[in-house]
Order: C-alpha cells, then sequence, then structure tokens
C-alpha cells in the first residue's frame, strides 16, 4: 500500500466518523424532542458545576438530558406537582451554549434541590407550563 493511498484511507475513516457522530446527535435531539416542547438548559446539583443539556416538558414531568453523550434516558427527571422554582435572577457567570441575558432559577422537589439556567423564553414557558393545571388535575375547583 502506497503513502498517498494509506491517507487516503485514513482521511476516508475520519470523515466517515465524523458523519457519523453529527448524525447520531441529530438523531438523538429527534428521538429526544418526540414531538414535545424541547429548549437549552443548564442544571447545577450542588456541586455549583453547570451542565449543558435539554430539558423537556412532557405531559406531567420535566426531563433533563445532557447535550452529550450516548444515553437517550433523561438525567433529570421532574414530576411537576413535585417541582417548586424560586424567582429568577441573572447568572453570575456565562454558562457556555447559553444566551448572554440567561437567568438562573432555584428549584427544589421531594429528592434533590438544583438549580436551572434558560434563557427569558424558555424559563416563562416552563413557569406557564408549572403553573397550568394539566387535564383532570382538581377538576373540581371553581
Amino acid at each position: 500500500m502506497t503513502p498517498i493511498v494509506a491517507v487516503e484511507l485514513v482521511l476516508a475513516v475520519t470523515v466517515a466518523l465524523l458523519v457519523a457522530g453529527v448524525g447520531y446527535v441529530l438523531l438523538r435531539r429527534r428521538y429526544i424532542s418526540g414531538g414535545k416542547p424541547l429548549m437549552l438548559c443548564a442544571v447545577s446539583t450542588g456541586d455549583r458545576r453547570w451542565r449543558l443539556g435539554l430539558a423537556r416538558i412532557a405531559g406531567d414531568r420535566l426531563d433533563w438530558f445532557s447535550v452529550v453523550g450516548p444515553s437517550l434516558r433523561p438525567g433529570h427527571s421532574w414530576v411537576r406537582h413535585d417541582l417548586d422554582l424560586g424567582a429568577p435572577h441573572r447568572l453570575a457567570e456565562s454558562v457556555p451554549g447559553l444566551p448572554s441575558d440567561a437567568v438562573c432559577v432555584a428549584g427544589r422537589s421531594r429528592s434533590d434541590d438544583y438549580e436551572l439556567a434558560l434563557s427569558p423564553a424558555a424559563y416563562t414557558s416552563l413557569r406557564a407550563w408549572l403553573e397550568s393545571s394539566p387535564p383532570g388535575f382538581n377538576v373540581n375547583v371553581a
């Protein structure tokens, strides 16, 4: 095998791996969304380290998936009636991947305490979802 053929082979394998990786990321994102609202969101769970991910509002759950990684299961999942979000405030330091005007909100559920960082529009939609009543929940409220 000549050196030119070896270089071409290495480049072909590299390009094929790159295309496969990008394809997997796109297919994973499409699978995760499942036709439901999806937003860019970072989460911090006590170690004060932000992890960028995708938050999906699905019925009575808020699921958070890591941006990087092969897993198709959520890294965090919170039930709607267990969520308690505080007031939003500006981020002290910027989180790579989020807009510069991103807000941070402290949250609490039965299982853990956490902080979410997301864009103001995403926070508004999350707050609206959280405060709205799901179908069949408290039906007899006047």
